[in-house]
């Protein structure tokens, strides 16, 4: 099935994020929308990941007591992206996601 436009700018939105300004030219085909989707499931468990990490400082059983709380609120409340696991899904994903829209 063909991309439609709103897609295609849809999809040139989420790849401008993660890839920068140049993205917004990219040729959109249903290969880049896989990709897509594969990138964005890499990105929410790398999210998930970093809502069990304790925020800076030293870390004792008193500490991580205190952070519980606003662990399990960043959980509940779906703040799933981080600019650090978009930056690293951007990383090893641009060339090939960007070769994906030349249809190679």
């Amino acid at each position: 099935m063909e991309v439609t436009e709103s897609e295609a700018r849809d999809a040139r939105v989420i790849l401008v994020a993660f890839f920068g300004q140049s993205a917004a030219n990219w040729s959109i085909n249903d290969r880049v929308i896989e990709l897509i989707g594969e990138m964005l499931t890499k990105n929410r468990k790398c999210a998930e990941a970093m809502d069990l990490v304790p925020r800076p400082g030293f870390v004792d059983k008193n500490y991580i007591k205190r952070q519980l709380r606003n662990l399990a609120m960043r959980i509940v409340s779906g703040e799933k992206s981080y600019r650090i696991c978009e930056l690293f899904i951007a990383e090893g994903w641009k060339s090939k996601t960007y070769l994906a829209s030349l249809g190679i």
